[in-house]
């Protein structure tokens, strides 16, 4: 049984990952791009890292960050793709897709970034459908520029309806779960998840960052820093055959076959789901997340996911984009070949005097340094372990970042 009603909170599951939206400014959107996660250090998530243990003044991120937690990785976070061309969504100026499978629909102008809404995975979650949960007024996320002392409070709703039938796949994908579709059925309809958000968000702190340790975009960055923070409430509701959507927790299942198990043939709904898995409706929770950009051009620097009062540090990523942290006019012109290759990575760049190449592992470990001089280099990669590595070159204020494969 408990199984079989962890069918009806799925889409909720999946809606509470709207918690996790992360935008920043007009022109850091590219479609195509994928934004990564550089460096992922978390800790066990059911506790947290004083935030002061991190955050000193000058605010520093250096290696010694690895020992206060218990896991360091790198992950992929975020692809950013073309709006859909037909459905709820044709007005959003791209979709974003999160490290969950939810997929936001963002609209950009000049003036702010607005969510229209959020697409969802569910058959990750065993059923065969694509949650589609449209707000009924789009909510504003960012308005741009940033502002030191800035606020912005926005509140979204939105709702999920899907009939029975559509989660019957899922029911039948669990053991006894075809029995207990035909009782749920012979009840109920339909299923209905409402959710609202409340987003709050203030422009609190400046100040400078400085990366330095193995981080591929070391230096130092004027900095904004955002706190934001989303509440959100979500409610499920079933719909009575020739009645009315009743709340879940006024819902009732009547079989003999039930008394075996609860000691009676009529249970509800709501409390059956507490008392077997601890889930009580409506589900209340609140996630704030600590984002630091840069002061200039609104790029994410760092981002901490914190506990409800941003006191523990939960999550801490330090991130760069496809082409890095600098902007346009601060590129090296730069030629890398071959990719992948075994034995020698040929670079032939702009004429700009001494630059430096940094060589690091998937994990973030810096594995060679070496010094570039004149127009064309080759670096030595043959004791390489065969793999993917991430590069940097640097010289002055210009800097370029890449990828190759060694076999």
């Amino acid at each position: 049984m408990k199984r079989l009603l962890s069918a009806f909170v799925l889409v909720t599951i999946c809606a509470t990952a709207f918690a996790q939206v992360s935008v920043t400014s007009a022109n850091y959107y590219r479609i195509g791009n994928t934004v990564r996660d550089i460096y992922v250090v978390a800790n066990d998530l059911t506790d947290s890292v004083a935030t002061t243990s991190i955050v000193n003044n000058p605010f520093v991120l250096d290696n010694s960050l690895r020992s206060l937690f218990e896991a360091y990785n790198m992950i992929d976070t975020a692809f950013y793709d073309e709006p859909r061309t037909e459905g709820e969504f044709t007005n959003a100026s791209f979709s974003y897709a999160d490290e969950n499978g939810m997929r936001m629909h963002i609209t950009v102008t000049d003036e702010k970034a607005f969510c229209l809404g959020i697409s969802g995975a569910l058959a990750q979650m065993g059923l065969n459908d694509d949650m589609e949960l449209k707000f009924e007024e789009p909510m504003d996320v960012i308005e741009f520029p940033a502002v030191l002392n800035s606020a912005k409070s926005s509140t979204a709703h939105g709702s999920y309806l899907k009939h029975i039938r559509e989660m019957q796949s899922a029911f039948n994908s669990m053991d006894g779960g075809a029995m207990v579709y035909e009782f749920v059925t012979a009840e109920y309809d339909s299923i209905l998840i409402d959710m609202q958000v409340t987003y709050n968000s203030t422009f609190d702190e400046a100040g400078t960052l400085t990366l330095s340790g193995d981080f591929m975009q070391q230096g130092e960055y004027e900095y904004l820093r955002e706190n934001r923070q989303y509440a959100y409430v979500t409610n499920m509701y079933l719909h009575r055959i020739d009645g009315e959507f009743l709340n879940i927790n006024e819902c009732t299942l009547t079989n003999p076959f039930f008394a075996a198990y609860f000691g009676t043939a009529t249970i509800n709904l709501g409390e059956a789901m507490n008392a077997l898995m601890g889930m009580h409706f409506p589900i209340s929770s609140t996630t704030t997340t600590l984002n630091y950009w840069t002061a200039n051009d609104n790029y994410p620097i760092l981002e901490m996911s914190t506990n409800a009062n941003a006191t523990g540090v939960k999550k801490l990523a330090v991130r760069y984009g496809e082409n890095g942290v600098c902007v346009e006019n601060q590129k090296i012109s730069a030629n890398i070949y071959p990719n992948p290759t075994s034995d020698f990575l040929n670079i032939e760049m702009e004429e700009m005097g001494e630059a430096t190449i940094r060589i690091y592992s998937v994990n973030g470990s810096l594995v060679k340094e070496d010094v570039l001089n004149g127009s064309h280099n080759s670096i030595n990669v043959n004791t390489f372990s065969n793999g993917n590595y991430f590069y940097t070159i640097s010289c002055g204020d210009k800097e370029i970042s890449g990828k190759f494969a060694k076999n």
